[in-house]
């Protein structure tokens, strides 16, 4: 399920969404930016996976050693995956949080993953959230998608060119990508960011 706009975050419409779809929590594939970057990720920690949905990116960094935090509006995917990792013995932390009405929850974080969500006021508490040496992973939906592929999309919910090299002056950009791309069986335009907060960052 893509949570690109915040609009969609509204928990009556996840919850309706997650009851109808035979929701699979934790299922095995991460996003691709994630496995692209694993080199990045072999130090562990604390992790929060933003707008978690199935949690499959939550599995990904718990699998890598991190604690992770998996933050989402949705009440029903929450308690599905709180079920879930309590069986599997995961060391994934599910909570519910709207963040549309609710800030986020306190760090700091060794990694930080914002995937196919885009909720712009919350720039800024990303980069706070972060850890010395933290990073954040960040993808979503980008002009491409429309100039490109020919998508319509509610541009509110659609990255400006550039915008994610733009939005995070504190950290130090570590990879970056905008354009079309494989994601999810097919394709799509994207913008992707890796930053890292300064080691020496207070």
């Amino acid at each position: 399920m893509s949570r690109y706009g915040a609009a969609m975050g509204a928990r009556e419409r996840w919850n309706e969404r997650y009851a109808g779809d035979g929701l699979e929590p934790f299922p095995d594939a991460p996003a691709q930016w994630l496995v692209e970057h694993r080199d990045l990720l072999a130090g562990g920690g604390r992790a929060l996976d933003v707008a978690c949905g199935d949690g499959r990116n939550a599995l990904y960094l718990a699998q890598l050693g991190y604690e992770v935090d998996a933050i989402d509006a949705s009440d029903v995917v929450i308690d599905a995956l709180r079920a879930a990792a309590q069986e599997r013995g995961l060391a994934i932390t599910p909570r519910v949080v709207d963040l549309q009405r609710e800030p986020l929850p306190p760090g700091p974080y060794d990694a930080i993953v914002t995937l196919n969500f885009l909720q712009r006021d919350l720039f800024g508490a990303l980069q706070e959230a972060l850890a010395p040496g933290g990073l954040l992973f960040y993808e979503t939906l980008a002009p491409a998608h429309v100039d490109e592929l020919g998508h319509s999309f509610n541009p509110a919910f659609l990255l400006e060119r550039g915008e994610l090299l733009r939005a995070f002056p504190r950290l130090e950009v570590v990879a970056h990508h905008e354009g079309v791309v494989e994601r999810s069986g097919g394709p799509r335009g994207v913008g992707s960011v890796v930053a890292r907060r300064p080691a020496g960052a207070g």
